[in-house]
């Protein structure tokens, strides 16, 4: 399962090799608009801000944990109670307060989006730890309770980040097209991006511990095949045969990636320890950058 998610870092190995291999000739053309540009560059900030923050304020996985804790039945080992993950004060505040590189209503949109997300975060640890008071009491009524009540967050704090994810989509791609506009391998860069959040969306999908979505799963991977059945028309780019490279394997971490998820989703129910393994993975994957 680890090599299935390689190609979580080996995307930002590829924009990395592009950008060693000469950068953009856009810096070069007259016609170049100055202030789209930096737009363009603020907007993949924001993204890339929002994927590292995202990772912290609702961790699949540090969410699950709390879930099975909180499921367990009879005498179980004492916990002390949790403080959310610390965020960047920066980072939140950019986050908060898009710049005007977006529209007011977009703007308005994350804004909103993210005080949710935020407040979510901060009520589903503090049910958990309402939850150590009760369960020492042994209110198991309450304890019920607060534990249907982070299930009900739990599926919040998922659909907050599935719906950044989907509302940056379209600005990122538009922001890809102007910043690489001259660059040779552009195509790879924005085929590999796509599929690279299309399965990060599907992960988004399986790591909802008491739920699976199968409908939303199988639309997430028919959408993935089929940007893999797109990547794979792309013409080889000639002098570039080391990035062309990199690119083929990532095509192939994808297949297996689709194989071995379609195994988990045939199962017809979520699973910590191949959870585990996926995050495991894509954890590692991104350390090899």
């Amino acid at each position: 399962m680890r090599k299935s998610f390689l190609f979580f870092g080996t995307l930002l190995g590829v924009l990395l090799l592009v950008s060693c291999s000469g950068g953009s000739k856009k810096q070069a053309t007259v016609e170049v608009n100055t202030e789209e540009l930096d737009n363009a560059s603020k907007v993949i900030n924001y993204y890339h801000t929002s994927l590292s923050v995202l990772k912290h304020v609702a961790n699949p996985k540090d969410i699950n944990a709390v879930l099975g804790y909180m499921e367990q039945t009879g005498k179980v080992p004492e916990v002390s109670p949790i403080v959310p993950p610390e965020l960047s004060a920066q980072d939140t505040a950019e986050l908060m307060h898009p710049g005007n590189y977006f529209s007011e209503e977009i703007r308005q949109h994350l804004e909103q989006t993210y005080s949710g997300l935020f407040g979510a975060r901060d009520q589903f640890y503090e049910n958990f730890n309402k939850f150590l008071t009760y369960k020492k009491a042994k209110d198991t009524v309450k304890t019920s309770q607060l534990l249907d009540e982070n299930y009900r967050l739990s599926i919040e704090l998922s659909e907050y980040k599935q719906l950044i994810f989907d509302t940056l989509a379209p600005f990122v791609e538009q922001s890809e097209k102007e910043l690489f506009a001259d660059e040779p391998l552009k195509d790879q860069i924005m085929a590999m991006r796509k599929m690279s959040s299309t399965a990060q969306s599907i992960l988004n999908l399986y790591s909802r511990k008491h739920i699976m979505d199968g409908a939303r799963i199988d639309l997430k991977m028919a959408e993935l095949r089929k940007q893999l059945e797109a990547a794979k028309k792309l013409p080889s780019v000639a002098g570039y045969d080391k990035e062309m490279k990199t690119y083929q394997d990532f095509l192939s971490t994808v297949e297996s990636f689709m194989k071995d998820m379609q195994k988990a989703r045939d199962k017809g129910k979520y699973s910590d320890e191949e959870y585990s393994s996926m995050m495991d993975a894509y954890e590692y994957g991104l350390s090899v950058i």
